[in-house]
């Protein structure tokens, strides 16, 4: 009897012990400043009075206990840990009078500006843990946008031009409703960490980081409406070095995991020293991508063992503001993409990688990149294209193909591997597996190579498509491969 008085005591006081260990420093409750659990009373001053004490007093943890409070824009202060506990929801207000005076600077933001929920501004050893949520409440109302002529000189105006040709709906879009606040926005920050939360439908970047250094992002779970959540990317990592992301689930309307480098007030940093690895990734428009903001460069990135499904586009690069992307490698992936609605930009192809001048900026460099060990099923091919500069030094192993039918009646996929504009390529073990069973008409080659210079092929293979009268093997303007079997 007396040994199992002993292991109920250890059986009480453990946990106890834990949930005491997890915190570090002084406690301050949300609720002895004056927070109260009701979503028709704006508990902003509580919040923001309990981490300004906590701030004050050297730092620590400021809990929020378990229940559903209302805020606005409430801001982090240096050495403070907000910890979410389950069963704490954490809403942003609806009315747009609640935010007044409380607009802070974002980076590519409509006009410059965005209402926030959780920000901080040059703030140090900054946190948000636990297992709580915070809700932005994102609503969107759909609209018709003008009819469209069929032009070509651009990639939205080709997709339109498709969509018009084939009597696809183009003109169907969603816009947001105001007030619309991402949920978190650190500008200027060093040493955050971001762990486990869950993030829920906010109404612009969900999760927006903006010249921070030394950020280490773990198990957190973001999501956004897939049908019309539009401007609500997941995670925005931007001008930010040494970064960690593990383990995470993103499952978006918009871009679900985005490196940018967007121009405020005059100023770009780069993106450089990142590391992405252990997450799965959904969105309707790119699940994972570099730009299209790409005012300064991206540099020493890798992402490795993370999935990418139901995606409308997979992995992506887009540069188009001057800035460059190099010494970045793609490892261990399975990507999986599907056509969604014609307002969201995408084709469903699993990787595109281009470059394309927007205005007068010089283009910029895709260069020294490699990919290694990929399965990707897709509704259009892989991608590679240099329409304002080549790309350059791009090495791919082990990818397999399979292309899928699409299911849009705008039909778009035409080629498995297209390499336009590239110079220094090297394929090594790829291949182009085909739907044999419900072909498309418009496939044609399985690998298309323009404007490549220095081009090698080893062990690669394809077969022709079905229907297609093209080769297997295509070139124009491009010498032809130093090809090893």
């Amino acid at each position: 009897m007396k040994h199992l008085y002993s292991l109920l005591y250890l059986l009480i006081w453990i946990p106890v012990l834990s949930f005491g260990e997890s915190f570090q420093g002084k406690v301050y409750d949300v609720t002895q400043y004056g927070a109260v659990s009701d979503t028709t009373v704006l508990s902003t001053e509580a919040f923001q009075k309990a981490i300004d004490t906590c701030a004050a007093q050297g730092g620590g943890t400021v809990w929020v206990p378990a229940g559903k409070y209302l805020c606005t824009t409430v801001m982090l202060k240096s050495n403070v840990n907000l910890y979410l506990d389950a069963g704490s929801i954490i809403y942003a207000s609806r009315k747009l009078s609640d935010y007044q005076n409380l607009k802070h600077k974002i980076g590519a933001a409509d006009n410059g500006e965005a209402e926030i929920l959780i920000g901080a501004f040059q703030a140090e050893n900054i946190s948000i843990t636990g297992y709580g949520s915070l809700n932005c409440r994102a609503e969107r109302i759909g609209y018709r946008r003008e009819p469209q002529t069929a032009v070509t000189d651009s990639v939205t105006g080709r997709e339109i031009a498709n969509a018009i040709h084939y009597g696809a709906d183009y003109q169907s879009k969603f816009k947001k409703v105001p007030p619309c606040p991402g949920a978190i926005n650190f500008t200027e920050c060093k040493n955050v960490h971001i762990r486990d939360i869950q993030v829920i439908e906010s109404s612009f970047w969900s999760v927006h980081l903006q010249w921070c250094e030394r950020v280490y992002i773990d198990g957190i779970y973001i999501t956004s409406n897939s049908h019309n959540g539009v401007n609500a990317d997941g995670l925005d990592i931007d001008g930010c070095n040494n970064v960690m992301i593990n383990n995470c689930r993103i499952d978006t309307g918009d871009d679900a995991l985005c490196l940018k480098t967007t121009l405020l007030n005059g100023q770009s940093r780069p993106c450089s020293y990142i590391t992405i690895t252990n997450c799965i990734l959904t969105s309707s428009s790119a699940a994972l991508k570099l730009g299209t903001e790409s005012h300064a460069d991206f540099e020493h990135i890798t992402v490795s063992n993370c999935i990418i499904k139901n995606a409308n586009r997979g992995l992506n690069m887009i540069i188009r503001d001057g800035g460059s992307a190099r010494n970045i490698l793609f490892s261990n992936l399975t990507i999986s993409t599907q056509r969604k609605e014609t307002f969201w930009w995408g084709n469903g192809d699993p990787i595109w990688f281009t470059i394309q001048k927007r205005g007068n900026k010089p283009s910029g460099n895709i260069e020294n990149i490699t990919l290694n060990h990929i399965i990707a099923h897709g509704e259009s091919g892989i991608r590679m294209e240099g329409f304002s500069n080549q790309l350059k030094n791009i090495r791919l192993h082990d990818v397999q193909l399979f292309m899928e039918p699409e299911q849009a009646i705008d039909k778009r996929s035409r080629n498995g591997f297209l390499f336009d504009g590239v110079e220094k390529l090297s394929l090594t073990d790829c291949e182009v597996h085909w739907n044999e069973i419900n072909p498309e008409k418009t496939w044609e080659s399985a690998f298309m190579f323009k404007n490549v210079n220095n081009l090698k092929l080893i062990r690669t293979y394809g077969v022709k498509a079905p229907l297609s009268k093209f080769p297997v093997f295509r070139y124009e303007n491009t010498l032809q491969p130093q090809i090893v079997e």
